[in-house]
C-alpha cells in the first residue's frame, strides 16, 4: 500500500494569524487544523495538545515542531509518526514540496477494509480448496475404481470367457488408466504453473487426421458420461494435412474441449470437432462445437479461470476439477496462439483456438 493514494487534499484549514478563541470548536471538531495563509503557504498542524502545551492567543504561537511524511514512507513508518507527535494528522512531502495532509482516520479505514478484504478472500480459497480436494478425490477416484474392478474381473474370468471379454475389458482398463494419467498430467502442469516454471513445449511433424481419429476412438467408447446421449465427430477437410507444433498438446488441449462439452450438457449432445486454416495460412484454427450446453451470461469472463466449476443440475454435484479450461488457455498461449468462446446461439458453443502451422511457439520467440 502506498502513502500517496492515502493522501488528502480536502483538508480543514485555519490562518497563522486567527486567534485561538476563534476556532476552538473548528480544532475540536476536527481533531487537526492544517495551517495556511492566503498565499498558500504550509506552517504546520495544529492539534488540542498544542494548545494545551502551548496556551497562547494566536494560532502561530501555539504551534509545536512535528515531523513530516515523506511520499515514499511506509504505512508502519507513518503511524509510527503519527503516534510519536500525538496528531491525527502529518503533512506529506516530496523533497521539499508541501503535498497534502495524511490522516490516521483514513490509514486505519483503509486497514480496515484491506483485512476484511484478505479475510474475505481467504474464506473463498478455503472453499475452492475444499471443492478442488472433493473433486479431485471424485475425478480419481472413479477411472481407479474402473480399473481396479475390471482387473478383478479379468482375474476371474476363465479360459473361454477371457477369450470372448477378455480384449474389451483390457479395453476399459487401459482407457481409465489413461484417464487417470492425464489427470496427473494436469496436476502436474498446475504445480508448474504456480511455481513458475513453464511447461515445455516438443514441436514435431504432427499429422491432424491421426489426433483426430485418436479422439474419436476414445470418446466414443467413453461417451457414457452421466448415461448421456453423445455423438462425436469431427470435420477434416484435408486428411493429410500435417504441421509442425506439439502433437500431444493439441490433442490434450482437444481432449479438455470435448470432454467438457460432454460434461457440461444437459441431456443429448452433439459434438463437432475439427480445424480450419487461416486466411493467409500461417495459422490453424481448430474448433469443438457443442449442442445441448448452455453457459450463463456470468460464467462467459470467469470460464478460463482456475477452478471455475458448474454444477451438474439433475445430478447435483460440481463437475470436474475446474483446471481444464485454465491450462488449456495456458497451453495454447504457450503455443503461441490464441483461444475464444464463440456462442452462435443459446444452445450451442463453441471453443476456437488458433496456432502458428510451423512450430513458432511463445518460449521459441
Amino acid at each position: 500500500m502506498e502513502i500517496d493514494k492515502l493522501i488528502t487534499y480536502n483538508y480543514p484549514t485555519v490562518h497563522p494569524f486567527d486567534g485561538i478563541n476563534a476556532i476552538g470548536d473548528q480544532l475540536v471538531e476536527n481533531k487537526y487544523l492544517a495551517v495556511i495563509d492566503e498565499e498558500k503557504i504550509f506552517y504546520g498542524i495544529l492539534t488540542p495538545s498544542d494548545i494545551i502545551k502551548r496556551p497562547h492567543n494566536l494560532v502561530i504561537d501555539c504551534l509545536s515542531k512535528k515531523d513530516s511524511i515523506s511520499v515514499d514512507e511506509t504505512i508502519i513508518k507513518t503511524l509510527e509518526k503519527l503516534q510519536s507527535n500525538h496528531s491525527k494528522a502529518l503533512p506529506v512531502y516530496h523533497n521539499d514540496t508541501f503535498l497534502g495532509i495524511i490522516e490516521e482516520d483514513i490509514i486505519l479505514h483503509t486497514l480496515k477494509n484491506k483485512i476484511h478484504e484478505l479475510y474475505n478472500s481467504s474464506l473463498i480459497s478455503q472453499n475452492l480448496k475444499t471443492s478442488f480436494i472433493h473433486n479431485l478425490s471424485h475425478e480419481v477416484r472413479t477411472p481407479l475404481n474402473h480399473i481396479l474392478g475390471f482387473l478383478d474381473i479379468i482375474s476371474n474370468l476363465d479360459i473361454e470367457n477371457f477369450k470372448l471379454k477378455g480384449g474389451q475389458h483390457f479395453s476399459t482398463v487401459r482407457k481409465s488408466a489413461d484417464r487417470f494419467l492425464l489427470i496427473m498430467n494436469d496436476l502436474i502442469d498446475l504445480s508448474l504453473m504456480h511455481s513458475g516454471d513453464d511447461i515445455k513445449i516438443y514441436n514435431d511433424n504432427v499429422r491432424i487426421e491421426s489426433v483426430f481419429i485418436e479422439l474419436k476412438d476414445y470418446f466414443e467408447v467413453e461417451s457414457d458420461y452421466l448415461q448421456k446421449d453423445v455423438t462425436i465427430n469431427y470435420a477434416n477437410p484435408d486428411g493429410a494435412l500435417n504441421i509442425v507444433s506439439d502433437g500431444g498438446k493439441i490433442k490434450h488441449i482437444l481432449y479438455h474441449l470435448i470432454d467438457n462439452a460432454i460434461k457440461h450438457s444437459d441431456g443429448i449432445c452433439n459434438v463437432l470437432y475439427g480445424y480450419e486454416l487461416s486466411s493467409n495460412g500461417q495459422n490453424i484454427v481448430f474448433f469443438v462445437s457443442n449442442t445441448g450446453s448452455q453457459i450463463e451470461e456470468t460464467r462467459k469472463q470467469s470460464i478460463f479461470e482456475m477452478f471455475e466449476t458448474t454444477k451438474q443440475s439433475k445430478y447435483d454435484f460440481t463437475i470436474g476439477l475446474g483446471i481444464g479450461l485454465t491450462l488449456v488457455k495456458k497451453l495454447v498461449t504457450l503455443m503461441g496462439g490464441t483461444i475464444i468462446l464463440d456462442i452462435k446461439n443459446e444452445n450451442t458453443i463453441t471453443f476456437r483456438f488458433s496456432i502458428p502451422r510451423d512450430g513458432k511457439s511463445m518460449l521459441e520467440k
